[in-house]
């Protein structure tokens, strides 16, 4: 059916009316994606959380009302490369769509290294920048690359997230500037004998939660009674100094003899710190 002139102006005029009334008159706006890599997957959003998951270059786009504001972000990066978003924001003037934001993908930076003295049937866990959603297990010695990719320029910090059982393994030039143009393939991982941090607890009422940390930092949440080992071993000569973090609800822990020095020669005094716990 074709349209009078004035079939066409009541229908601009309820438009206009609609999208007044609380932006009822819907459009797109949208645009393309370019550099993705097989495998990536890239998440836009809105301001209004509205979200997109893109896994391949091409075009996206976003239901916005006719007169209303918009801002596109990336709400997940890829790993492999780094987007991001030009002509992401502005404010709708009418119901033509927007086709105009564009999202640029540039390749990331991968880290490589080597492993040595890593025991048979064991693995090591690291973690560039302390992003454990991207961890690198490692569980045979020689050159290896690390999951984590890195932005193009930016710092990076390689530290490790769970080692062997009685082992240290310990980085070397794991810290850096990331640089496409030379990626870093010297990161060393070397993991030598270490002393074990533990003992036993006592006394814990079940269904409670007792935490104690080593140096501050190394952490073990016990639920039960028995024998306790924290992550991390120490290298021969470093200190150790275990303490409760979190009391069980209703008793009060202590720690005997929970300060001393690692040896090689005499471990047994680290693997013996006893954990107390009374009602309290």
């Amino acid at each position: 059916m074709k349209l009078t002139r004035k079939t066409k102006l009541i229908a601009g005029v309820f438009s206009l009316v609609l999208a007044g009334c609380g932006g009822f008159v819907y459009t797109t706006v949208g645009g393309n994606v370019t550099g993705l890599t097989t495998g990536s997957t890239l998440v836009l959003k809105t301001d209004t959380n509205y979200t997109a998951q893109l896994s391949a270059d091409g075009p996206f786009s976003f239901r916005v009302a006719s007169n209303a504001s918009y801002n596109i972000t990336v709400g997940l990066q890829p790993n492999p490369v780094n987007c991001t978003v030009t002509n992401g924001s502005g404010q709708m003037r009418g119901e033509a769509p927007v086709t105009n934001v564009s999202v640029q993908c540039s390749p990331n930076v991968q880290l490589g290294g080597t492993l040595t003295n890593l025991p048979d049937s064991t693995s090591v866990v690291l973690a560039v920048n302390s992003d454990t959603s991207y961890p690198t297990t490692l569980s045979a010695n020689g050159p290896f690359s690390f999951s984590k990719y890195v932005v193009d320029g930016q710092a990076y910090t390689v530290s490790v997230v769970s080692p062997p059982s009685g082992k240290v393994c310990v980085v070397t030039n794991g810290t850096g500037t990331a640089r496409l143009s030379s990626p870093p393939t010297n990161i060393g991982v070397d993991c030598v004998t270490g002393v074990p941090i533990g003992g036993t607890i006592s006394g814990l009422k079940a269904n409670t939660l007792l935490v104690l940390t080593n140096n501050g930092s190394d952490t073990v949440n016990a639920v039960v009674d028995g024998v306790y080992t924290f992550r991390f071993s120490l290298l021969d000569g470093q200190g150790y100094d275990v303490q409760v973090s979190t009391q069980p609800t209703g008793q009060k822990c202590t720690v005997v003899n929970g300060k001393g020095v690692a040896s090689l020669a005499n471990p047994a005094p680290a693997a013996a710190i006893a954990v107390t716990c009374v009602a309290g």
